[in-house]
């Protein structure tokens, strides 16, 4: 299954960090865009965010998204397992990873996401009769 470009929204302080991510996922031709600080998230396929922001938490700012929004975030934490699951259960994102993050793992994580967003499409599809 081929994944066509997406459009990512990667909140992010550290730009190290955050450079070495982007690097991984555009090598599969995903448009990364960059934030420090809370925006809109509407017209991004995928939101990546860091617990970590140059203007507060990145709780605060998940918690502010809407429920559409959460369902299409991967969230950045240093929590244990336990509180990364809690995390990703009770704030209905779609995946929260344990921080330093391996760029591969995230690139499996993101392309997991967009997979199954384009089974969810296709499911959705007529049908030829």
């Amino acid at each position: 299954m081929n994944i066509p470009p997406r459009k990512i929204l990667m909140v992010h302080g550290d730009k190290e960090e955050r450079g070495k991510l982007a690097i991984m996922l555009a090598r599969f031709d995903h448009c990364i865009s960059f934030v420090e600080t809370m925006t809109q998230p509407d017209e991004f396929d995928l939101i990546i965010l860091d617990e970590n922001m140059t203007q507060g938490a990145g709780f605060v700012y998940l918690q502010q998204l809407s429920t559409e929004d959460r369902a299409k975030t991967v969230y950045l934490s240093s929590g244990g397992k336990e509180e990364r699951r809690l995390c990703r259960d009770s704030m209905g994102i779609y995946e929260c990873l344990e921080k330093p993050v391996v760029p591969i793992d995230l690139a499996v994580v993101v392309c997991d996401f967009f997979i199954s967003c384009l089974s969810n499409e296709e499911s959705l599809l007529p049908t030829a009769t």
